[in-house]
């Protein structure tokens, strides 16, 4: 279970958000991090009450339509769907720009490459693509603990470190975007509560799973953060692994690097790929989104996969064409998830049942709310996905209700 969450984590956020930060935040990027990781740990304890005593494959959606009905799952939906239209080309895109900084050429064709292949790995016959995943997931986290390594060795020379900055009170309130980019690293456990019911036991196991991979992913991403403060990476910031293994690996970092991020990024697309085409299947298949999306080809949901595939590519034409660009896209889908946190929370405080769930559920809303006041993008973006899934809740109801009355008359 560890695994397979870390697997679900670890991707984009670990390969390029160190580099943004230190571009953005200078010498208070490593401080950052911090912040985030302890911003998270509350809203990670919210999953696992909730994953643990409702452990259902549906997760937050679940949750939300436990608490508050058809509007909530389609509210929790919609936002997921919006965050991850936005997320998974800026993970495909971190990716082109790996494989750039080593042979050169357009960062976003390389990208558009990737999530190419991503989703020819979902054709294999047979358990084939299960297989591969599982064999390309095994080696992703050993990867990234060597570069990590070689990136000490290169430290190791330097006779002194740059100072960690503490900031102010004031400079953690307004953070702005750079918070809301560097969230997007600690998303992930929201798509893993829908693992709860593959556990024997979901109440031990769950939890264990959920705050063992929250610690080891915490671990990578702070030694990333202080390695890449410590390095020269002007000029790639996009790809600070480079950079970071270039004092011991030399001319081959690039190569290197490019190889092992270009599998991390298959991994994470192809996974992520599954898991909205099944979401996008499943929502077809109980009459919300256009019955075509629920038609299977030899078992496989081949019109969900290419439409969800489709709206990666065209968000990615978008980017090159200057609308939206990385540090956007991290940013907005990470404030996405934020408020599906948030979400969350409030579905544990409408089905708690002792005061200290309560508790803790208002608490994270109170604390997301402010965490967006304070450093959220627009929120135009989220309120039109909400303000979408309303009006599709109830032209859905209203269509049911007019149903019923005509095969009323009919009987």
């Amino acid at each position: 279970g560890t695994a397979l969450l870390l697997n679900i984590v670890i991707g984009a956020g670990l390969l390029t958000l160190p580099g943004l930060a230190v571009k953005q935040l200078g010498d208070l990027a490593f401080a950052s991090w911090v912040v985030c990781a302890l911003s998270a740990l509350p809203l990670l304890v919210v999953f696992i009450v909730l994953g643990r005593r409702y452990p259902d494959a549906g997760g937050i959606t679940a949750y939300a339509f436990r608490a508050f009905g058809e509007y909530g799952r389609n509210a929790a939906t919609a936002l997921f769907l919006g965050a991850v239209s936005l997320g998974l080309p800026a993970i495909a895109l971190t990716g082109g720009h790996y494989i750039a900084a080593s042979v050169g050429g357009n960062a976003h064709l390389y990208g558009v490459g990737l999530i190419i292949c991503a989703v020819g790995l979902h054709f294999l016959p047979g358990e084939g693509a299960a297989k591969a995943m599982a064999w390309i997931a095994s080696a992703i986290i050993g990867s990234v603990v060597i570069f990590l390594i070689i990136g000490a060795l290169g430290l190791s020379g330097l006779a002194t470190f740059r100072p960690i900055a503490i900031p102010p009170i004031d400079r953690v309130l307004s953070f702005g975007s750079s918070f809301m980019m560097l969230f997007f690293a600690f998303t992930g456990w929201e798509v893993g509560a829908g693992i709860g019911e593959e556990f024997h036991e979901p109440k031990f196991q769950f939890p264990a799973a959920m705050l063992i991979s929250f610690g080891l992913a915490t671990a990578l991403y702070l030694s990333s953060a202080f390695i890449a403060q410590n390095v020269v990476l002007s000029g790639f910031y996009e790809a600070p692994f480079v950079a970071m293994t270039r004092p011991v690996l030399g001319a081959h970092a690039a190569d290197i690097v490019a190889i092992v991020a270009s599998l991390i990024i298959f991994a994470n697309l192809a996974g992520a790929v599954w898991g909205v085409s099944r979401l996008v299947f499943s929502l077809a298949r109980d009459g919300i989104a256009p019955v075509l999306f629920a038609v299977t080809l030899r078992g496989k949901p081949v019109p969900a996969v290419a439409a969800t595939s489709t709206v990666l590519i065209i968000i990615l034409a978008l980017d090159a064409s200057g609308f939206l660009g990385l540090e956007k896209m991290l940013a907005v889908a990470g404030q996405n998830f934020l408020i599906i946190y948030g979400i969350a929370a409030a579905a544990l405080t409408a089905l708690a049942k002792r005061a200290w769930e309560r508790g803790l559920g208002l608490a994270v809303i109170a604390f997301t709310a402010f965490l967006i006041i304070q450093n959220g993008e627009t929120l135009k973006y989220p309120l039109t996905l909400v303000a979408c899934a309303a009006a599709l809740t109830l032209a859905h109801r209203l269509w049911f209700a007019a149903d019923q009355v005509e095969s009323g008359v009919s009987g």
